[in-house]
């Protein structure tokens, strides 16, 4: 079973509910894993409209067959024509039709981000380290306090972790430094990542996975920094 990092953005009552009562952070996750791309922000869908479709197709030439041709129909485009960047509006409208189906019409929209498996990769382009450190930016994707005192967390992969809104901000600016993107870039080590056991292994050809994570990461916490929400995320 992968691993997935998931984030979360909330306001300080709901943190502090959750830091008062550790066992209703299963139940935000859970909910979370069903649409993990519920509201998403301007700047992330101007994103899914731009790269998605290259990366569906990335994807969809490592399935079998069947598998590929019920996505294409599900999409309405050929991996070939999203290779071109054909059909971003098009998977974005599934995601969102996913995203309704999953919820249902009670469920209020919460601004969700998923790095999928491409987190521990991004953590280490960050930072160069393979653990969170004492380095802002070693924080951003492994940080924050611990939400519970179970080693474990709900998830068997550890606790659900919190960010203020203040770290949140502060955060945000570091990720959102000019140099920083080629700073990230330049540390992509596919060999050395592997060696070090970078979760979950690394090609030369996952770069660009990467870094689209990491931009999407720093979109993510401009967009919390500017409506100031803390922030809550783990490994599920």
């Amino acid at each position: 079973m992968s691993m997935n990092a998931t984030f979360l953005q909330v306001d300080q009552t709901e943190l502090s509910r959750l830091q008062a009562d550790p066992s209703l952070a299963e139940a935000l996750f859970q909910n979370q894993s069903l649409a993990p791309l519920i509201a998403l922000t301007e700047k992330m869908q101007e994103r899914v409209r731009s790269v998605g479709p290259q990366l569906m197709a990335d994807t969809l030439s490592r399935l079998p067959p069947e598998l590929r041709q019920q996505l294409e129909g599900s999409i309405g485009r050929t991996m070939a024509a999203m290779s071109k960047g054909e059909g971003g509006a098009d998977i974005l409208k599934l995601m969102e039709q996913r995203r309704a189906r999953a919820a249902g019409p009670a469920s209020a929209a919460r601004a969700v981000l998923s790095l999928d498996k491409e987190w521990h990769g991004v953590h280490y382009v960050l930072c160069g380290e393979v653990e969170p450190g004492a380095a802002l930016l070693s924080q951003a994707v492994m940080g924050g306090v611990a939400i519970g005192d179970d080693d474990e967390g709900f998830s068997g992969y550890g606790p659900a972790r919190s960010f203020t809104a203040a770290q949140v901000a502060e955060l945000s600016q570091a990720l959102s430094r000019p140099e920083l993107e080629s700073e990230a870039a330049g540390r992509f080590d596919a060999v050395r990542m592997s060696q070090l056991n970078v979760y979950p292994g690394w090609n030369p050809s996952d770069r660009d996975g990467v870094m689209d994570a990491f931009r999407r990461l720093r979109d993510f916490y401009a967009d919390a920094a500017r409506q100031g929400r803390a922030m809550v995320t783990c490994l599920v």
